[in-house]
């Protein structure tokens, strides 16, 4: 509860600084971060200087008294935008998550509650880039959970699995292992369709000297895994050896140079620099990592675009990848905690090339 107080005091010095009277908050993740409802979808948050409020309907209202004991109630629908009028109670200027809400509750804000609306973009996102220590431990959990998967799925997989069922069989172990859910869709690719960055699991059977790209995590207490591995069915190939070791050159590099200080656009550089080495560079086709938390993808970036500096805990992904057509994909992808000189890796699973 103390954590949710002073992320709610965060956002209120950012809310003065902006000269907002009333912030409201639609986003789900956000919800969750600022109060500790996990019923977000089906919920507003109204938070000014003096005031906080969770607005949801009898569905959830019981629900929101036991996680949010600190927050006044309102038992009403989330979109009636109505029911704002009397908790604003004459403030003239309203924020809203330009991100997270629809034209059409633009509209309904607009005409039902005649004041002036200041949108916002990634006010809250911007406050959850830095975790908390209670963050750091689910996410360590949820990484933990990741190795386990690994560590039982490896003796399982043999050539005529399908890629369906290798990712049938992670989704279940990851449930086993106590997250409540996938954090995203799980990639399990192989041979060819291993080009395919994010390419679906599917009938395909695994063959001898395939490769099986694995992209994976769990739900911890809201918080995402995210981890991949490649691994190679009964023997590698010379040519697949060889990149690999290339690839997991560039991506131990990455890990490497995590560390407070460091601008997301020169990591991702200096990673794409070591597979241009070995001209493995155009076959690069993503960022080299993403933040993670209440998001398997949120804010920093370590891209070709990035503005991010990395701070202390932020936690943030190394994935670098290649996907060449008609042959195949590797990647291999840790997550990290941001530290002082360095970063703290939480996704143990051996990197080195597996033959299963």
């Amino acid at each position: 509860m103390e954590n949710m107080k002073q992320r709610i005091d965060k956002l209120r010095q950012e809310l003065q600084q902006r000269k907002i009277d009333a912030f409201l908050v639609t986003g789900p993740e956000n919800i969750r971060y600022l109060s500790g409802f996990t019923g977000g979808r089906d919920a507003r948050l109204l938070v000014s200087a003096e005031k906080s409020y969770i607005i949801t309907d009898s569905r959830y209202f019981e629900q929101a008294a036991l996680e949010c004991p600190d927050w006044e109630l309102v038992k009403a629908s989330a979109a009636d935008t109505q029911t704002l009028v009397p908790l604003l109670n004459g403030r003239l200027n309203l924020g809203f998550e330009s991100s997270n809400i629809s034209y059409d509750d633009y509209l309904q804000l607009e005409t039902n509650l005649k004041l002036g609306l200041q949108p916002e973009k990634n006010l809250v996102e911007q406050l959850r880039k830095i975790k908390d220590e209670d963050e750091l431990d689910q996410l360590r959990t949820a990484a933990r959970i990741g190795d386990q998967v690994f560590t039982r799925i490896c003796p399982e997989i043999k050539a005529g699995m399908s890629e369906r069922e290798v990712a049938n069989r992670i989704v279940a172990l990851l449930k086993e292992g106590g997250c409540s859910k996938e954090a995203f869709d799980t990639i399990a690719v192989a041979g060819k369709n291993a080009a395919l960055p994010h390419g679906q699991p599917g009938t395909y059977c695994l063959q001898p000297g395939d490769m099986l790209t694995m992209d994976f995590g769990g739900l911890y207490q809201g918080y995402a895994g995210d981890m991949t591995r490649t691994v190679v069915i009964n023997q590698a190939s010379a040519q697949l050896r060889s990149y690999y070791l290339q690839l997991l050159e560039a991506q131990e590099l990455g890990v490497s140079l995590v560390q407070a200080g460091m601008d997301g656009k020169e990591l991702d550089q200096k990673v794409r620099d070591c597979l241009k080495k070995y001209q493995l560079d155009v076959y690069f086709s993503h960022s080299t990592g993403h933040g993670v938390g209440l998001e398997v993808h949120e804010a920093p970036r370590l891209s070709p675009t990035s503005h991010d500096t990395l701070e202390e805990n932020m936690v943030v992904t190394v994935e670098p990848g290649i996907y060449i057509p008609g042959w195949g994909g590797i990647r291999i992808e840790d997550t990290v905690i941001v530290k002082k000189g360095g970063c703290e890796v939480i996704t143990h699973s051996n990197k080195g090339l597996l033959i299963l």
